[in-house]
C-alpha cells in the first residue's frame, strides 16, 4: 500500500483545486494586520482542541493577547498544546508552519522564529503565495456577509441565515437598506428576501449557504403562510424599546420553516445550489442531534431539482449521509472542515463512499479556515487523507492506479466544478 499511496500523494501535488468553502477576509488587504501567529493560529478551531483539553477562557484570552511577549504566552498554553497537537487541527498547524516557514513543528524551539517568520507575511502578496502557488486553488467559495471580493481569489456564497431567522433590528434594517424595501408586513419580508437573493446571483453568487443547524434543528417543516406571518409580526414587539437598549428577538420556528421552503423555490428557479452546515458544529458546546443531516429529508424530497451540497461530511453522521447521497440525485457530500475535525474518519468515509456512491457526488477539499495558513495546512492534509482511501482500493483491487488518479482529479477539481455550476476551464 505505501508504493501506492506515495505514488497518488505525488499526483496529487501538481493537481488544481476548488476549494467549496472558506471564511477568510474577503481580499488581502481586510486581513488583521495587529496580529502575530499565537493570536491568527488560535482565531478558531484548534482553541476549541486546547479548551477542551483544559485550557482556562481567562488564559486563552491571555494567549492571544498579542501585546505580551509570545513566550510567556507560549508558556501558558505549551501543555495543552501538547495534548492536543496530534488532533487533525493541530497537526493542519504543523504541516502548514512545516511548508509554508521551514519549521518542522510549532513548540518552545521554534515559536519565536515561526513568529518572526509570520509577521513578513503580512504585507501583500502571502494570499497568492498560499493560494494559488502553493496551493492552486483556482478559486475559493467564501461565505462573507460582504458581498464583494477579491474574484482573483474568491467566488461569493451568500448565507441565507438573516432571511430566515433575524436575531435583531439591525439585521431587518440592514436587509432594509440592501433590498431597497422598507418591511412593514410579511408580504415585504418575501418581496426583500427575493430581490436581496436576485441582487447576490446577478452579482455572481454561485450558491447559497444555510448554516441554521448552530442555531436549531434541520428539521424545516411545511407550515402555513398565515402560521408563519403569525411569527413574524412577533419581531415588531420591540420597537418600542429605547434606543440604548438592544432591540434582539427570537423569529418562531414556524416562520423560519417557511422562509426555507420560500428560498428553495427561488434556488429551484435559478439553478443555484444549497450548501448546508450538517454534523458538529464549531465550538465548545451545542446540541449536535440538531445538525443530523437526515433531518433535510422532506426537503430532498420536496425539492428534487435543488442540488444540495451537505457540509462536513455530516461528522459524526458520515454514514447517514453515505445512504442520503445513495438515495438521492440531488444531494452531494462537501468533505469541507473534515480532514482536520477527524483525519481518520474522512479516510474510512471515502473508502466507504467509494463502495457505495456515485464518485461524482463528492468534492473532496473545502478550508473552511478564517486565515490563510491553515488553508494550506488544510489541503494537505486532505491530500493525505484521500491518497491514503484510493491506496487501499487500489491495494484491493477495486481498481489501478490510472483510475485512482482520475478519481483525485474528479474529487478536488471537476466536481466542485459540476456541481456549483461554475464552468471553470
Amino acid at each position: 500500500m505505501n508504493n501506492f499511496y506515495e505514488n497518488i500523494l505525488e499526483y496529487t501535488k501538481d493537481i488544481d483545486v476548488i476549494d467549496t468553502h472558506e471564511h477568510l477576509p474577503n481580499s488581502e488587504d481586510a486581513r488583521d494586520k495587529d496580529t502575530d501567529v499565537l493570536k491568527e493560529y488560535l482565531c478558531q478551531y484548534f482553541r476549541r482542541d486546547l479548551i477542551s483539553a483544559g485550557l482556562k477562557m481567562d488564559d486563552y484570552v491571555k494567549v492571544i493577547n498579542n501585546h505580551l511577549p509570545i513566550m510567556d504566552r507560549w508558556k501558558i498554553v505549551e501543555p495543552y498544546w501538547e495534548f492536543c497537537r496530534n488532533t487533525g487541527y493541530g497537526r493542519s498547524l504543523d504541516i502548514a508552519v512545516k511548508g509554508l516557514y521551514g519549521i518542522e513543528k510549532i513548540c518552545g524551539e521554534t515559536i519565536e522564529e515561526l513568529n518572526s517568520l509570520f509577521l513578513t507575511t503580512l504585507k501583500p502578496g502571502h494570499f497568492k503565495k498560499v493560494l494559488k502557488e502553493k496551493c492552486r486553488i483556482k478559486t475559493s467559495l467564501l461565505v462573507r456577509d460582504v458581498l464583494v471580493c477579491d474574484k482573483n481569489f474568491f467566488s461569493i456564497v451568500p448565507s441565507i441565515g438573516s432571511l430566515v431567522s433575524p436575531a435583531t433590528e439591525s439585521d431587518v434594517k440592514k436587509i432594509e437598506t440592501e433590498s431597497g424595501v422598507k418591511i412593514h408586513s410579511f408580504d415585504d419580508w418575501l418581496d426583500a428576501t427575493k430581490i436581496m437573493i436576485d441582487k447576490h446571483l446577478k452579482m455572481g453568487a454561485v450558491g447559497l449557504k444555510c448554516g441554521l443547524a448552530y442555531t436549531r434543528s434541520l428539521n424545516f417543516e411545511r407550515v402555513t403562510k398565515s402560521d408563519a406571518e403569525n411569527d413574524f409580526n412577533k419581531i415588531f414587539n420591540v420597537k418600542h424599546y429605547p434606543d440604548w437598549q438592544s432591540k434582539t428577538f427570537v423569529v418562531g420556528k414556524k416562520f423560519q420553516d417557511y422562509m426555507m421552503h420560500f428560498i428553495l423555490r427561488i434556488a429551484a428557479k435559478n439553478n443555484v445550489t444549497m450548501q448546508i452546515h450538517t454534523g458538529i458544529q464549531e465550538g465548545n458546546g451545542n446540541i449536535i442531534y440538531n445538525s443530523d443531516p437526515s433531518l433535510l429529508t422532506n426537503l430532498f424530497l420536496e425539492y428534487p431539482d435543488v442540488d444540495f451540497d451537505i457540509f462536513h461530511i455530516g461528522y459524526p453522521y458520515q454514514h447517514v449521509l453515505s445512504a442520503l447521497a445513495k438515495m438521492f440525485p440531488n444531494v452531494f457530500i462537501d468533505m469541507c472542515w473534515a480532514h482536520i475535525i477527524s483525519p481518520e474518519a474522512s479516510i474510512n468515509s471515502l473508502i466507504e463512499w467509494i463502495d457505495s456512491v456515485p464518485i461524482n457526488k463528492i468534492s473532496a477539499f473545502g478550508g473552511d479556515y478564517r486565515f490563510v495558513d491553515g488553508v494550506y495546512g488544510h489541503l494537505q492534509l486532505a491530500k493525505m487523507n484521500v491518497s491514503r482511501a484510493l491506496a487501499k482500493k487500489v491495494e484491493d483491487g477495486v481498481f489501478d492506479l490510472d483510475r485512482a488518479k482520475k478519481i483525485v482529479d474528479m474529487l478536488f477539481y471537476e466536481n466542485p466544478n459540476r456541481i456549483f455550476k461554475l464552468k471553470l476551464s
